[in-house]
This record gives C-alpha cells, structure tokens and sequence, in this order.
C-alpha cells in the first residue's frame, strides 16, 4: 500500500514538473526582446509569390514588425492578419520561442491556370478559383487566352484546371487553352502540331483520358505529327484532321 502510495505521489510529481517546465518554457521571460523573425514558406520549391524577404517587407508596411519588441508585447494574432491580407497567402501560422524569436509559418495559394484574356486581363487562378494578381515570378502554368471572363473561369475552367495540375502527363503537355467566341475550348499541347478541340468543358476527365489513350494507341504508331486537328467533343468518339501538305 505505501508503496502504491509512494509511485502515485511521484506520478503526479512528475506531470506537475512536466506542466510547470512548459509554462515556463513558452512564456517569454519578462522584459525579453524580439530578435529575430524567421519564416518557413511552404510550397517555396514548387511556387515561388512570395519569399521571406516580402513577409517582412509585407510586416513593415503593415506596421506589425516584432523586430525589437518585448516579447510580451508581440501580437501574434495581428501579424497572422496583416499576412493573410496577402493575395498569394492561403494560411499563416506564428508562435513565439524562449529564445525571442519570432516564428511564422505560411502556406502559399497555388494557382492552376494564367488567364490573358483577349480584353487585356491577365491574372492567376487558384485551386479554390481565387484571383491572384500577377506577380514577378513566373509558375509554369497552362495559359488561358481568348473569351474568358473572370466568371467563365471560375465556373467552366477550374476543374480543367485542377485535373490538368494533377495529371503528372497533362501538366506537362497543355501549353494553352483557348476560350472561342461560342464559350468552346481548345488545348494546345507542347508536343505534336495539333489542336485538341475540347468542345465545351464538361466530362474532362473522360475526354482527355480518351485522348491521352490515342496518344499511346494512336499517335505513337503514325506520328504526332500528322494531324492539325483531334476532336474529342462528342462522346467516345476521336474525330481528326489531317495536315495540309
């Protein structure tokens, strides 16, 4: 019986140690000042709209650098605020170490297509069909010319441009889309000296599996060359144009 008493006595020791440490541990000590900012950007290997050097500069203008600030005086809710106003941040996250540093994690929009509209609009779409304006850095994306309004976009484009993005195939053979005047879509692909005719964008799944099966099937055996046309607009069927010679 003492015994058990003994080990229970020492359990609750124990977590009360433990509890106490870490209070201890992430209350910055009084009069602590902040030193240092350090920002971990996801995606930075994959998409590049904003680096760290923008989160700070983005903190200055915003008047909520911690830089210099106690420790105790440092609002982290206002910092992940004044980040989020940014059209190229999805989410911020920041905490605060013992040291007097100040952490901030942020996970970037990842945009899916660059519309250039034929009315001079040229912008990002994102994943969630959010407009992000156009930046320094250049993504490797299909682009989207031709009748696109924000809206066609939005509610026509995004799936196709979700479904291209992760195709690992199709993300890397679609250069341009084009938007026709009757709302159709044609894709340009980087190999070959066709034309998809997509018709509209509905079924896009279906259409391009079809098509990538007639490149493996197809085009491999007469050339990627030979067609100026593919059309994929009506179902289960594969209608094409030969090149004029």
């Amino acid at each position: 019986m003492i015994k058990k008493l003994a080990l229970l006595l020492l359990l609750f020791g124990l977590v009360g140690y433990f509890i106490a440490a870490v209070t201890v541990l992430n209350k910055p000590s009084e009069g602590l000042v902040c030193r240092e900012i350090e920002v971990f950007v996801e995606d930075s290997l994959q998409t590049g709209f904003i680096r760290d050097v923008e989160v700070l500069q983005l903190l200055k203008a915003q008047k909520c650098d911690p830089t210099g600030k106690k420790m105790d005086e440092v609002k982290l809710a206002q910092i992940e605020a004044a980040l989020r106003r940014s059209p190229y941040v999805e989410e911020v996250k920041s905490y605060k170490t013992p040291g007097g540093k100040v952490c901030i994690c942020i996970r970037q929009r990842l945009p899916v297509l660059h519309i250039m509209a034929s009315d001079g609009q040229s912008y990002y779409l994102d994943r969630s069909g959010n407009q992000m304006p156009k930046s320094t850095y250049c993504a490797n994306l299909p682009v989207v010319t031709g009748n696109v309004s924000l809206r066609y976009a939005r509610q026509s484009l995004l799936r196709l441009g979700r479904f291209i993005q992760d195709d690992p195939f199709w993300s890397n053979q679609v250069q341009q889309i084009n938007v026709l005047a009757n709302g159709e879509v044609e894709v340009v692909p980087r190999v070959g000296e066709h034309v998809i005719q997509l018709g509209y964008p509905t079924d896009v799944r279906n259409k391009l599996e079809r098509m990538k099966l007639f490149y493996t099937e197809g085009l491999n055996k007469v050339g990627w060359n030979k067609y100026a046309q593919v059309c994929l607009k009506y179902d289960n069927q594969i209608i094409c144009k030969k090149k004029r010679k």
